[in-house]
């Protein structure tokens, strides 16, 4: 059987190209706006594509990819959040011990200087949203990307008796399903790339002609 064959020609069927068969996708909510086209672009550049049915096949390997990229952008704010919540928990728990050990200080102090309680006037009770407050500046400190502002925030968070590096740690063993669902979707998913792109190398390496290029 012959290999000298001719490529369809798109104008045949009212086509400039046979991409416009190709469904275009619709941004979601949550994306850097735009920024799929420019994915896409840069992908099918890199692909290849050269029939039809490679172009086809090039888009599901697109549309892996982009899932993949956007799966662990949400996994990572998953972890974020759990992290963050676990410093501002952290400073919360630090600020009621330092109220308490200051309230029976002040308690004590009063009882040796003879007073007693119908006279004593304690000291500023325990101000959680302070405390939350103060959380949350430092886990966004933590985060930061200026590297000066970020060691000074690992080293209040060392300072606390925790070491940044654990916190992490059980961020990622957590069992919250922002972090374990993204994480087992991304497996998934990277098995499906491995096969998809195995079979566009196939379908490459048996091209019978030199077609033309599909391009985005």
């Amino acid at each position: 059987m012959t290999t000298n064959l001719t490529p369809p020609d798109p104008a045949r069927f009212n086509l400039t190209s046979f991409a416009e068969l190709l469904p275009r996708r619709a941004p979601i909510v949550g994306e850097d706006h735009g920024s799929f086209e420019g994915f896409r672009t840069g992908m099918m550049q890199s692909l290849l594509p050269m029939t039809p049915y490679e172009g086809v096949i090039a888009e599901n390997i697109i549309a892996i990819e982009w899932e993949l990229l956007q799966h662990r952008l949400m996994r990572d704010m998953g972890l974020r959040q759990h992290i963050h919540k676990a410093i501002m928990a952290a400073v919360i728990y630090r600020q009621e011990y330092l109220s308490e050990t200051e309230l029976n200080k002040s308690w004590k102090a009063h009882l040796a200087a003879g007073g007693s309680k119908n006279d004593w006037k304690p000291p500023h009770s325990f101000d959680r949203n302070a405390a939350q407050a103060k959380g949350n500046d430092l886990a966004k400190r933590a985060i930061s990307k200026d590297p000066s502002a970020q060691e000074r925030a690992y080293a209040e968070i060392t300072a606390l008796g925790i070491e940044p590096v654990a916190i992490m740690g059980e961020a990622y063993l957590s069992s919250d399903w922002s972090i374990v669902g993204h994480d087992q979707k991304l497996r998934e998913l990277e098995r499906r790339r491995r096969e998809v792109k195995r079979d566009f190398d196939l379908l490459q390496r048996a091209r019978p002609v030199e077609a033309e290029v599909i391009e985005g």
